[in-house]
């Protein structure tokens, strides 16, 4: 076993020299004396992290090995020392820029093996850590969050690491990897299906469409389930069991349980397939008419879970993510490009318990304290979407803060389609909140 040090500036450098000269005479041995030599390297800081030189089967397989080296050194958080990856990649050269037929070696670009890249989005190329950092994030992705991720050689960057790796929104959503390990990865194999990066229809295409829905597809909160039934329609060719390398049911039937659910959420989103091209309006009508659709008939929990995300993505977008009584509409993002998260939640005028149904008309966006209060009915709305307290409330001193919006209108879209459906916000009124 051996001790991971980190590259000093020095020995990056000389890594990178080395690199250089490499394209040029592919028979250059590595310089692992910079491995040791105290001008080159120096130990690091985080702690003690022993490794063996070995081989790996896959991307997943050494990211699973190097996560245990550094749990077993007590090392909790994620392991990002400056020069410990460029030390690493030295070490294990020979598995990360191995030796062709012919005895030479393809070291591709400097990010393959030196964290020089300022742009964070790039640094995910980088052949060890890459696969590390994902593995960690994920907690070594139990749901099949990271097969098709990490299921390439570890030499082997791969399509799926450079579409969904850069695009943030898609990394920070497990429903999508998870969507996409369903479509594209022939699991009797640990491999992408052949033809996979297909332009229209493989991964290329599916992290395009998903890239592009508007803010009020929260990605981060969408189950694979809901991922599966938002794809429009040409991309059932990775869904048909027939096709060659496939074992057992997979796509929307594996998503959804049986053939005839696939087949009807299949064509109430073929409507959706050009998201780009819709307005609001008419991406939140398509999916409130397939959530009244659903809701008509017996769900299995799958479906549940479908119809449950898209009442709220049909909700926040009817409202622009603001709650309909305070006008209020936080949002948080770790970036600029992952999408926004709201504080504001879709809270059902007529609670399903009841027979409510998962339709735009039978929702508000609510702020979760106001959602909390609506549902116990110390808010109702009346005839006139004006907003009500209840006695309680006028009684109770520590509920006053909710008289500041006693006789407020009720902030509703310009569109009469999407407005509370009064039957429901009456049926709220006497049967939740109490009134006459």
């Amino acid at each position: 076993m051996d001790l991971v040090r980190c590259l000093t500036s020095d020995g990056i450098r000389a890594f990178g020299d080395y690199l250089e000269r490499l394209r040029h005479d592919g028979t250059l041995p590595p310089p692992t004396a910079l491995l040791t030599e105290s001008s080159c390297s120096k130990a690091c800081a985080l702690g003690d992290v022993f490794v063996e030189a070995r081989e790996f089967s896959s991307r997943r397989d050494f990211a699973e090995y190097i996560d245990q080296r550094i749990v077993e050194a007590g090392i909790f958080v994620v392991a990002d020392e400056a020069g410990m990856w460029e030390w690493l990649s030295l070490y294990y050269f020979d598995a990360v820029c191995p030796r062709n037929r012919n005895g030479v070696r393809r070291p591709g670009v400097d990010g393959r093996h030196l964290l020089n890249d300022r742009d964070a989005r790039r640094r995910h190329r980088h052949l060890l850590r890459g696969p590390y950092v994902v593995f960690r994030r994920f907690a070594g992705g139990p749901h099949g969050e990271l097969d098709l991720l990490l299921s390439h050689p570890l030499p082997v960057h791969g399509v799926a690491a450079t579409h969904i790796g850069e695009r943030p929104r898609l990394m920070a959503s497990r429903g999508a990897l998870t969507a996409a390990s369903w479509l594209y990865l022939d699991r009797s194999k640990a491999k992408p299906i052949p033809g996979y990066a297909d332009e229209h229809t493989g991964l290329r295409a599916y992290c395009k469409f998903l890239n592009n829905l508007p803010d009020c597809f929260d990605l981060s909160a969408l189950s694979a389930e809901t991922v599966m039934a938002l794809l429009p329609s040409e991309f059932a060719v990775w869904m048909d069991d027939g096709r060659p390398g496939t074992s057992g049911p997979v796509g929307a039937d594996r998503a959804y349980g049986d053939g005839e659910a696939s087949s009807r959420l299949g064509g109430a989103f073929e409507a959706l397939g050009a998201v780009a091209s819709l307005s609001d309006v008419e991406l939140a009508m398509g999916l409130s008419d397939l959530l009244d659709e659903l809701g008509e008939r017996r769900l299995t929990e799958r479906q549940a879970v479908v119809r449950s995300d898209l009442f709220r993505t049909a909700v926040l977008g009817s409202y622009d993510s603001r709650c309909a009584i305070s006008g209020v509409g936080l949002r948080y993002a770790e970036d600029s490009e992952t999408g926004h998260r709201y504080e504001v939640e879709a809270a059902h005028i007529v609670p399903v318990s009841h027979g409510g149904k998962d339709i735009v008309q039978n929702g508000l966006a609510l702020t979760r304290t106001l959602h909390w209060a609506f549902d116990r009915g110390m808010l109702w709305v009346d005839d006139e979407t004006r907003v009500r307290v209840t006695e309680e409330v006028e009684r109770d001193c520590r509920n006053h803060w909710l008289r500041q919006f006693r006789g407020r209108p009720l902030r509703v879209s310009a569109d009469a389609p999407r407005h509370p459906h009064r039957e429901a916000l009456r049926w709220h009124a006497g049967n939740i909140a109490g009134m006459p």
